[in-house]
């Protein structure tokens, strides 16, 4: 028992388990009823499209492995109660493990792109093991640049569900369809920024051992939270304006989205005013991931 919590642990599963609900739900959710009205079929079936989305899980959870590896030093000051590769695993089975969900992951992206002749297609994954391994070994500790890469990399989740879907028009922003998709889009980069700059509040003092040039560090934590409200505040705006212009005729989406999102990050912000301890920052993290969670279940309502 305990050695499949210390595997839930490492793979991040609560993180997994948001990466297939966004997907999903934005497909049959958005993509789906765009598609429909223009009296087509979906290129993806459901067993195509979950395949797709598996894959995609797969090569998270080796990113999410590869990382844990390497922030072995760092968590031993930020999280010694929380370590659980060098207790449960070793070193060379972790790499082993590492290996083989990227080569699943690429074999059924692999098939996926074959099957319906997308095989450039498959240069996303690809790209993707190689920024999550980059940004584990060298970017993670370069200043911005691992916040910004994790941040491209989530919303990638999103902008790839839509590629399969010639007509679905990506592109298209006349289209309220397509302009929704890029909201959830926009979202998606701007919450996970915020939640990785929190983060690296939160783990400030392994970083410091560990000679990183995180945020905090460089600017110090009260600069790192003033970025945050910055992104907050622009994140607030994208989703007000979006509510006044575009989803004006829905209702019900846009009550949720104020109570759902605007207000509970408003008062998260307050939190992170008066937040200064590790502990509070956490808090603060776990805060965020609940209102991504809201944001993922919004897009039903579209």
């Amino acid at each position: 028992m305990q050695k499949l919590k210390a595997i839930l642990t490492l793979i991040r599963f609560p993180n997994l388990v948001f990466i297939f609900l966004t997907q999903i739900i934005a497909y049959y959710f958005i993509i789906c009823p765009a598609v429909a009205k223009s009296s087509a079929l979906p290129t993806l079936n459901f067993q195509s499209s979950t395949l797709l989305y598996i894959s995609t899980v797969l090569i998270a959870a080796a990113g999410y492995i590869i990382n844990d590896y390497f922030d072995m030093g760092i968590d031993m000051v930020n999280k010694p109660y929380k370590m659980t590769i060098e207790k449960y695993f070793s070193r060379r089975r972790i790499i082993i493990w590492h290996i083989l969900l990227n080569i699943l992951g690429l074999l059924i992206a692999g098939y996926i792109a074959f099957h319906f002749a997308k095989l450039r297609y498959l240069s996303i994954q690809i790209i993707c093991i190689l920024l999550l391994l980059v940004y584990s070994t060298t970017f993670k500790r370069k200043l911005f640049s691992g916040n910004l890469m994790i941040a491209i990399l989530t919303s990638l989740t999103l902008y790839t569900t839509a590629l399969y879907e010639p007509k679905f028009h990506l592109y298209d922003l006349k289209n309220t369809d397509s302009v929704s998709l890029w909201i959830y889009l926009l979202f998606s980069f701007c919450i996970t920024l915020m939640r990785e700059i929190i983060k690296d509040i939160e783990d400030i003092k392994g970083d410091l051992v560990q000679n990183c040039k995180t945020i905090p560090l460089v600017f110090g934590i009260n600069r790192a939270k003033k970025i945050i409200y910055l992104i907050a505040f622009i994140l607030t705006s994208i989703i007000i304006l979006s509510s006044i212009y575009l989803l004006h005729t829905n209702i019900i989406l846009k009550i949720s989205l104020l109570i759902g999102i605007v207000f509970p990050l408003l008062i998260t912000l307050f939190l992170l005013w008066k937040a200064n301890t590790s502990k509070q920052f956490h808090q603060i993290s776990t805060y965020i991931k609940i209102i991504t969670f809201i944001g993922i279940l919004s897009m039903t309502l579209i």
